[in-house]
């Protein structure tokens, strides 16, 4: 099917906010017809997605399907969109996650379901645009519309505890966010005092050095807005409350959608607006990165609600995503990138496990629960398939991701693959512990017996399951479009550092031949 001539981008962008906007404004009667409105959208979009991927160049590493246009000519921000093969896949697994993620909410009650779907909506035009966007003033629109709806989907239909944690999410992403705008108007008025034109293109930024006085306190400004939202030790103690009081809907899209914004953040723009700050401070992320994995995976051990439990195993596998990241080489970005897709298939998998659990029997504490599989013998099967497949069995996705950043992590250094392989082993522990004491382990006395799955719920974890095997069996799908771009940044990232760190010692030899000739 021919899209050139399709706003194909802006359709996957604008589309979820027409549904939401006509769930918002029109009187319904009952959930039913704004529930089904709010699917056939996300399904609408899941279906452009697929068309996107299909004319996508998997041999191109430059931007396709731009669309660019005046937005604020005033201050240079232009409405800039493209896709490559770093924003493909992260643009499909948001239209993939969110209709899930609806179906796993169906037979949710409570107060105006309608605002509940429409707000799911707009969290995806959010999302997307995020990862479309090219213009860094458009970009930072966009960070921040992600957050409103998910700041109402906790704080509204959050549990107990859902102002605590709807406090806690806006108090650490707002700080970030504020932090990143001053750095984008510095970033915005160094380039032009440099090139003579006021602009916020990131392709025309990616060229602009940042003075040296500059450099620390501007890549630190992005860097903790994005770790923040990763989110990377120790910026994320905000996530486990977030995802305990969360909808199961909202645990799910927090999981698989929101805390990927993060690390593909990173890749879009730290790493090629700031070269040289992401190379000289490397070993420093990366020795968050490794912390993150093992403080994440440890605390995910002494868990007794399953939420917490699945949310200190999601900052875990974020640091291995950084990881992959910040060793600068394609095997590591490949696998970062291929990961991202994958935990938001398994976690997300595990989260509505959990979220059905707790819908029959009204706790998610492990200590409470025991001998589900009696009871449940198709969700326990669903329960020990997104457990094996978030350890990291050979044959589904996981796998593929974490075996490409150990490589790539050995590559670097043997003490960085050594530990990283560590931690997989600890998570296959706290994993499999957690699924023996849910399923397995002796039945406290129950009343009756709880119903197993209902068709809507074993649909709703079977499609997720496919595509972990699909994606596990034949990985070549996603890498053979993810590497050009890989390779591309990697490239960029090295040279532009190089010749950065060339210059700024140049710098300091004339100015040192400069002091020796006023000294004589």
């Amino acid at each position: 099917m021919d899209v050139s001539n399709w706003p194909i981008l802006s359709m996957l962008i604008f589309l979820p906010a027409v549904g939401a906007a006509l769930i918002f404004f029109i009187p319904w009667r009952g959930d039913f017809l704004p529930k089904t409105l709010a699917l056939l959208v996300g399904a609408a979009n899941l279906w452009l997605s697929i068309v996107l991927f299909r004319s996508f160049d998997p041999t191109s590493a430059d931007m396709q399907l731009v669309e660019k246009s005046a937005w604020i000519p005033e201050l240079g921000a232009s409405y800039y969109l493209g896709v490559d093969g770093l924003s493909l896949f992260m643009v499909m697994i948001t239209t993939f996650m969110v209709p899930v993620a609806m179906l796993s909410s169906w037979d949710q009650e409570g107060r105006r379901q309608d605002l509940f779907y429409g707000f799911l909506l707009l969290l995806e035009t959010g999302l997307i645009g995020i990862f479309l966007a090219l213009d860094l003033l458009l970009f930072y629109a966009f960070w921040e519309v992600m957050l409103i709806p998910m700041y109402l989907l906790v704080g509204i239909w959050g549990g107990t505890n859902r102002r605590y944690a709807t406090l806690k999410l806006i108090i650490y992403t707002m700080g970030g966010s504020l932090l990143m705008l001053v750095a984008i108007l510095a970033l915005y008025f160094f380039h032009h005092a440099q090139a003579g034109e006021y602009t916020f293109d990131i392709t025309k930024l990616y060229e602009t050095p940042v003075p040296p006085h500059a450099l620390l306190p501007m890549g630190l400004a992005f860097f903790v807005a994005f770790a923040v939202k990763s989110p990377l030790f120790p910026f994320h103690t905000w996530l486990p409350d977030a995802h305990a009081e969360s909808p199961m809907a909202g645990a799910v899209d927090i999981t698989g959608l929101l805390i990927k914004t993060g690390a593909y953040a990173f890749l879009r723009f730290l790493l090629p607006l700031f070269p040289e700050f992401s190379t000289s401070y490397a070993p420093v992320v990366v020795t968050l990165a490794l912390i993150a994995n093992l403080y994440g995976a440890m605390l995910a051990t002494v868990q007794d609600d399953l939420k917490r439990l699945i949310a200190y195993s999601s900052v875990s596998h974020v640091g291995l995503v950084i990881l992959g990241i910040f060793v600068f080489n394609v095997q590591g970005i490949d696998g970062a990138v291929f990961m991202m897709v994958s935990i938001a298939l398994c976690s997300g998998g595990l989260f509505m496990v959990v979220g059905m659990i707790h819908k029959r029997s009204g706790t998610k504490e492990i200590s409470q629960l025991g001998g589900v599989w009696k009871d449940m013998p198709l969700l326990a099967g669903f329960f020990m398939f997104f457990t094996i497949a978030s350890v990291g069995l050979p044959g589904l996705s996981n796998f593929v991701g974490e075996f490409l950043i150990f490589v790539g992590a050995f590559k670097v250094s043997v003490l960085y693959g050594v530990l990283a392989t560590f931690v997989m082993v600890l998570t296959a522990v706290y994993l499999l512990w957690m699924f023996w004491r849910v399923m397995l382990e002796k039945a406290p006395v129950r009343a009756r017996p709880w119903q197993d799955l209902s068709m809507v719920e074993t649909i709703t974890l079977t499609i997720p399951a496919i595509v972990v095997v699909v994606l596990g069996v034949y990985p070549k799908i996603l890498l053979d479009r993810i590497e050009p771009s890989a390779l591309k940044l990697v490239g960029q990232v090295k040279k532009e550092a190089a010749q950065m760190d060339y210059a700024a010692k140049e710098n300091s030899i004339r100015l040192a031949k400069t002091e020796r000739g006023e000294s004589e």
